[in-house]
């Protein structure tokens, strides 16, 4: 599939199966694992406590855009609880998506950005800043770049502008090694790369 660029108007909106929020679908791969899909990228507005959803067979990746933060307790594998505070946003967190996990508002609700991805898959993800000096990434087989602030053009051998809000998925490349810069001052990416492990 060719390098494409998502707005939100085209995120796909739907609640959580307990209610507690509700998730922006902004883009994923269909696959045939336990979650459905290969790898999935969505925002999530938490509006109150409770557990997460639980995605088998995948690693998962969460990151505070907005709000005052949440605590994350995380039980893996019959290993005690632990405890995760998220109160500083574009700081990405790992952990297992098939872990039983809570979350407590810090206070009052937030918005995140989750990438879920099927184990056969490695995240590496980085909060790129495009204010000093463009970035050069490694290849990847999937690259998602997610604009937190200002516009990125990204250059794959043609170049795409991608404004704040919006995603580009680059995908079936050649693994090409992406060059990033800012159109603007100050510019904030989320990149994240999918490599077979």
């Amino acid at each position: 599939m060719p390098a494409r660029i998502v707005s939100p108007a085209q995120h796909r909106v739907m609640p959580w199966r307990n209610g507690g929020g509700t998730t922006a679908e902004i883009a994923f791969e269909p696959g045939d694992g336990p979650a459905g899909f290969r790898w999935r990228m969505s925002l999530a507005d938490v509006a109150s406590e409770g557990p997460f959803s639980a995605f088998p067979g995948c690693g998962r990746t969460i990151m505070l855009l907005s709000g005052r933060g949440m605590e994350l307790t995380i039980s893996e594998n019959g290993a005690a609880p632990n405890t995760v505070r998220l109160d500083q946003p574009h700081q990405p967190f790992d952990f297992d998506g098939e872990a039983a996990t809570t979350c407590r508002l810090i206070d009052g609700p937030v918005r995140d950005l989750n990438v879920i991805a099927d184990r056969a898959l490695q995240i590496d993800h980085r909060v790129v800043a495009l204010d000093d000096a463009d970035a050069m990434l490694e290849p990847a087989s999937v690259w998602l770049f997610h604009v937190l602030r200002g516009t990125a053009v990204i250059n794959i051998g043609r170049h795409l502008a991608v404004t704040e809000g919006e995603t580009a998925i680059v995908e079936d490349e050649d693994d090409r090694a992406p060059h990033l810069r800012g159109a603007e001052a100050d510019s904030l990416v989320y990149a994240v790369a999918l490599r077979p492990r």
